[in-house]
């Protein structure tokens, strides 16, 4: 069965695919262990925090899920040196969702792009790097290019979006889809609040959903 399926035959397995998150850069510690801790409760997949917050959700979560940082956060300007060092300083986070150079993208300079996205990926090791294009900033054409760059650099997964440009959507999902194979993975995030828009994520070919309403999400699962 593929993913939508099987969430139609189980739809609380939903949790499995949400990725918690709060990158708010005014998060408080209190604010960070409720994160954690629903991640826990709710049995996300995993708990996503600006680098600062990395070893206390590491701490609190103690391995029931996994801990994601984001990387190059929010708009992938900084040089790949500073993005791998910031990867390299993470040994507690168990995956990466980096800012592909949005600047470089914009400027048809692919070559930086892909080889970014490649420095970070090395520097991760074993570890899953995501890559964010924000594609509510993209065209159908530009989205299809950057998920190409993405995947020709050997990262794990296309991610949508930040969400500081607006919010994701499900046609956004379904451009990324058609321009990879099927071995990537992509994650949807940007504006789901709902199972039901999650759902439309997944139909569209998200295999994660990113959101900060992950316990909204779950609520809204029909029994």
């Amino acid at each position: 069965m593929d993913t939508t399926t099987e969430l139609e035959a189980n739809p609380r397995q939903i949790v499995s695919l949400i990725e918690h998150t709060n990158v708010d850069p005014d998060a408080t510690e209190t604010a960070i262990r409720q994160l954690a801790t629903e991640v826990r409760e709710y049995s996300f997949h995993s708990a996503v925090v600006v680098p600062y917050h990395v070893p206390l959700v590491a701490e609190v979560l103690d391995e029931a899920a996994a801990v994601t940082a984001v990387v190059g956060f929010p708009y992938g300007v900084q040089s790949t040196a500073a993005k791998v060092a910031e990867v390299e300083d993470l040994p507690a986070a168990d995956e990466i969702d980096m800012v592909i150079n949005r600047t470089a993208f914009t400027a048809g300079d692919h070559e930086t792009v892909v080889d970014d996205i490649r420095a970070v990926v090395d520097a991760a090791g074993d570890r899953p790097v995501k890559c964010i294009i924000e594609s509510p900033a993209l065209s159908e054409t530009e989205i299809k290019t950057a998920a190409t760059l993405v995947e020709e650099a050997g990262a794990d997964f296309v991610k949508t979006a930040v969400g500081y440009d607006g919010p994701a959507d499900p046609a956004e999902v379904a451009a990324i889809d058609a321009a990879v194979s099927d071995q990537m993975g992509i994650k949807a995030s940007g504006g789901i609040g709902s199972f039901s828009d999650a759902m439309e994520m997944v139909a569209a070919g998200a295999t994660r959903i990113g959101a900060s309403s992950g316990v909204a999400i779950a609520e809204s699962v029909p029994e």
